[in-house]
């Protein structure tokens, strides 16, 4: 008996010969989240009711203001916030799960369509947020670095998403040659000139400070002195898909292709030691 468990495990792995691992796409995880995940929905309806309470806090403080380009006496400017657009206030998961189930990383000219289609929705309360800033005679500014080509489309699709969007409201990259730049610096300063910033809202840290695509050990010393911003001045929502953290995990150059990615990600991760 002892020498048929040999035999038998040899027939067996020859009948049902072990199938490789499938590779799986980098954003499967992520993107699957945010579509299925009733904790994804929870975050943020939870970051959006704190910034509403928030915003009734900072219209009372003339003082306050949540942008660090705004100086000078701005204790009498008209207030207004400001948000991002992706991952901030519209879902593009369908987009991303196109990457997916086609195997593909991410294509300006695929992006590209996916905005012209003006089909992604409002994140969870996001919409109802605006309205209400709108409703208490705060100016609602989006800022992202959609480019300029695709202003009339994200306008579209901001509308429809039940946003108070206008032209001159929606700052996109590229809207004058100063801006043509992922750095939003510029265009904080410019809303500041003339609108007391009371909250910036958005999913990335380039969305509150300027200098964000640095290494990882840069990013964190760059926050550090503005962490009693969270949950006052700025709201920050989740995306685990992509963003400027992601290019840290790569600092300082590029990753050459899916695999140099996936390596490189495997360097950062802290696996207890036995």
């Amino acid at each position: 008996m002892r020498h048929l468990l040999p035999v038998t495990l040899l027939l067996t792995a020859r009948l049902f010969p072990q199938q490789p691992e499938p590779a799986t796409h980098q954003k499967l995880i992520p993107t699957l989240w945010v579509q299925t995940a009733p904790e994804w929905r929870g975050l943020c309806l939870q970051t959006y009711r704190a910034a509403t309470t928030a915003l009734s806090r900072a219209l009372k403080d003339k003082k306050s203001t949540a942008a660090i380009e705004q100086t000078g006496n701005f204790r009498k400017l008209k207030p207004a916030i400001i948000l991002d657009i992706d991952e901030t206030v519209l879902d593009n998961s369908p987009g991303q799960a196109r990457q997916v189930v086609t195997h593909t990383d991410f294509d300006p000219k695929s992006w590209d369509q996916w905005v012209k289609e003006q089909q992604a929705v409002a994140i969870p309360g996001a919409a109802e947020f605006c309205q209400y800033a709108d409703r208490r005679g705060v100016k609602v500014f989006f800022v992202t670095n959609r480019d300029q080509s695709q202003k009339s489309a994200t306008l579209a699709n901001l509308n429809k998403a039940g946003f108070p969007a206008s032209p001159e409201t929606l700052l996109c990259r590229g809207d004058r040659p100063e801006w043509n730049t992922s750095e939003k610096t510029a265009r904080r300063q410019e809303i500041a000139k003339t609108y007391r910033i009371l909250l910036l809202i958005g999913d990335d840290l380039g969305d509150f400070l300027p200098g964000v695509r640095t290494s990882i050990e840069q990013r964190a010393i760059l926050v550090a002195p503005y962490l009693e911003n969270w949950g006052r001045k700025w709201f920050l929502l989740p995306n685990p898909g992509y963003g400027s953290w992601e290019e840290a995990l790569y600092a300082p150059k590029r990753a050459a292709g899916p695999a140099d990615r996936v390596r490189q990600k495997e360097r950062w991760l802290q696996p207890k030691q036995p």
